[in-house]
């Protein structure tokens, strides 16, 4: 179970002639079991917040409590090994590995034998809808749709509570979508875990459990 609670936190970039502020004292709280969607427009500062809860970036002020730690003094790459897991729009796989070594990679540095990440992987693939045909082929070698599944069975197979996805159904089709957006469902209500997914998609909007809206780098709650 994880709660993720975000305090009051801040955050701007430098340009070459000013400061740009990105987010603007933010609140919420992310809890195991539910779906979030993330909506608002280009540059409204949703993907700075994702990379921020995510432990890429830190908030200026303000603070990430992570089941009540500061993530500021957590181990944030042990973090985004074991807890947190990032799935982007590009999929982000590695295109000289095949389908079950794109998911043993993460395995294979949290110190699991070869072999434990081979089984973990044929395991968690298959849960994605992913049979043994696919496991050898190249992330070249599959659609959109399955290119996407296999960065879920990675986030899946590290066993992470939160799962933070950048656009993720931006380069598929409107069948893939719906599948994929299944599977987000799935993984709150059955595996428990917190997704909050970063999107332009009214579909995922309806379907929900918790919409939040970022203007202008500020967040509130849809419907509060």
């Amino acid at each position: 179970m994880v709660t993720l609670s975000v305090e009051n936190i801040s955050y701007s970039y430098r340009t070459k002639y000013q400061i740009v502020p990105a987010l603007k004292e933010v609140n919420c709280t992310l809890q195991s079991g539910k779906f979030y969607a993330l909506i608002g427009k280009s540059g409204s500062g949703k993907t700075t917040f994702l990379s921020l809860i995510a432990g890429l970036e830190r908030p200026q002020s303000g603070a990430i409590l992570v089941n009540g730690k500061d993530l500021k003094e957590m181990n944030v790459d042990q973090y985004r090994r074991t807890q947190a897991s990032v799935i982007y729009q590009n999929f982000n796989l590695f295109p000289l590995m095949t389908v079950q070594e794109n998911v043993m990679y993460p395995l294979i540095l949290n110190k699991q034998t070869k072999k434990q990440a081979a089984q973990e992987a044929e395991e968690v693939l298959k849960r994605v809808g992913l049979d043994s045909s696919y496991w050898k082929r190249l992330p070249s070698m599959l659609s959109g749709g399955e290119q996407q599944r296999v960065a879920i069975a990675r986030a899946l197979a590290i066993h992470a509570e939160l799962i933070l996805a950048d656009e993720p159904t931006g380069n598929l089709d409107t069948e893939n979508s719906k599948q994929i957006i299944g599977l987000f469902h799935q993984l709150a209500q059955e595996e428990g875990c917190c997704v909050l997914v970063v999107t332009h998609d009214m579909e995922i909007k309806k379907t929900a459990d918790v919409v939040y809206n970022m203007d202008s780098g500020r967040l509130r709650e849809e419907g509060v």
